[in-house]
């Protein structure tokens, strides 16, 4: 939990991938992928009870107890509000905005419910739990937020599967652009380890099976790649103006220059080959930008660890970026958290530009030629101080979505 902790465990080289307990697997059917990267449930307990009010845990489910944690963290980096006092001197409830994206609901909540009715002894009466309606709204997720800070500008939660986090993104930038808003707090949270999301993924043969692989199952970009591992996860940027942040005293960690959401209208489940859909999106971003693919000196790829998808992306990249930028693929240590996804990558560009670094690409140990891009490596982990930072996210749908930070500005 948290961004400090986070970043020196990435940084590391852990991975949050393991053999998932029995406790997932509660539906009577079979499953024949078992790994995932699922975030301690005791622990997200403990805290989210530290963190907010009973009313406020007691109606949401664990995806928003998540979401929540990395806002409230978030917020408080920005100064923008604290516990005990609340927002800020000054600040205006109704122009800050809240945009997150989510995948899966509350898949493990849902699930839950139906276990505790339809698989009880007949003897013992069982009911749907009197918040059920509450805590599986995903919409709970931006409204239990805004309620807890008092948050009273647009307050959305978005679904476009696993760019969800960046699609929310881009409504925030569009949002502060047009003015609508002074302050956007914006990102994705999922935790979709729930037996009938793993069941399904699993059908579509999109999981890794290499449990004897443990930690190491997700390898995007490697030879010997067989799927993703689903993950679980949560993270929040807050935008802002330069000038609103220099009038409060806070210094920017990154610049948002632009972003771009499209739709392939191809495939439900697959890119377009060689893919020319991910360029097209990596394009509009950088046109968004205003920034030519030369002053890009690093992406922080989708890289779920399938073949096809890895090999569309590598291939728009090599297209795109004749320069060849370093690339990191950060599913590879926190699996592929859905929703939350785009989020993750952008806090991590976001981090890495403060500190000049970049996160380095893990297992790829046999590069697959038909993957022509250059990971980036443990030993040489440095950003140039004029580089732009690309984040990816494409989805089922054809949903795609990027992002492109810069170094924040010198004041």
């Amino acid at each position: 939990f948290g961004l400090e902790a986070n970043w020196r465990r990435l940084w590391a080289g852990d991975s949050g991938i393991a053999a998932l307990p029995d406790e997932y697997f509660a539906l009577p059917i079979r499953f024949p992928v078992r790994l995932g990267a699922p975030i301690p449930r005791t622990e997200l307990a403990q805290r989210i009870q530290a963190a907010v009010p009973r009313q406020v845990w007691n109606t949401s489910a664990e995806v928003c107890h998540l979401w929540l944690l990395a806002a409230l963290e978030a917020l408080a980096a920005a100064g923008l509000w604290r516990p005990e006092s609340g927002l800020g001197a000054g600040l205006e409830p109704e122009r800050i905005g809240v945009f997150v994206g989510n995948g899966a609901g509350a898949a493990g909540f849902i699930e839950a419910e139906y276990l505790n009715v339809f698989t009880a002894a007949k003897a013992v009466h069982r009911d749907i739990s009197r918040m059920a309606v509450p805590k599986y709204m995903t919409s709970s997720l931006a409204g239990q937020l805004s309620l807890l800070a008092g948050l009273r500008g647009p307050a959305l939660c978005v679904n476009t599967a696993c760019s969800s986090a960046v699609t929310a993104t881009v409504l925030a930038l569009d949002a502060l652009r047009l003015g609508r808003i002074d302050v956007a707090v914006c990102g994705g949270a999922d935790m979709p380890l729930a037996g009938a999301v793993l069941k399904g993924f699993a059908n579509l043969g999109a999981l890794s099976a290499a449990l004897d692989a443990g930690a190491r199952a997700s390898r995007p970009f490697d030879t010997r790649r067989d799927g993703f591992v689903l993950g679980e996860g949560a993270a929040c940027l807050v935008l802002e103006r330069a000038s609103g942040a220099a009038a409060r005293g806070v210094a920017a960690l990154a610049t948002l220059l632009g972003g771009a959401c499209t739709s392939e209208a191809h495939n439900l489940l697959a890119p377009q080959e060689g893919g020319a859909g991910m360029t097209a999106c990596m394009l509009a971003a950088l046109r968004d930008a205003g920034v030519p693919p030369a002053t890009v000196g690093h992406v922080y790829t989708h890289g779920t660890g399938t073949a096809y998808n890895d090999a569309c992306e590598a291939q728009a990249i090599a297209r795109l970026f004749h320069h060849g930028p370093s690339a990191s693929a950060s599913k590879a240590q926190v699996g592929h958290t859905l929703g939350a996804a785009g989020a993750i990558d952008a806090v991590l560009a976001v981090e890495g530009l403060r500190r000049g670094a970049v996160l380095p690409m893990r297992h790829v140990e046999q590069p697959d030629p038909e993957c022509p891009i250059l990971p980036a490596r443990a030993d040489q982990p440095v950003l140039p101080p004029d580089r732009r930072v690309l984040v990816n996210s494409f989805a089922f749908g054809g949903h795609n979505g990027c992002l492109v930070f810069a170094p924040a500005p010198r004041l």
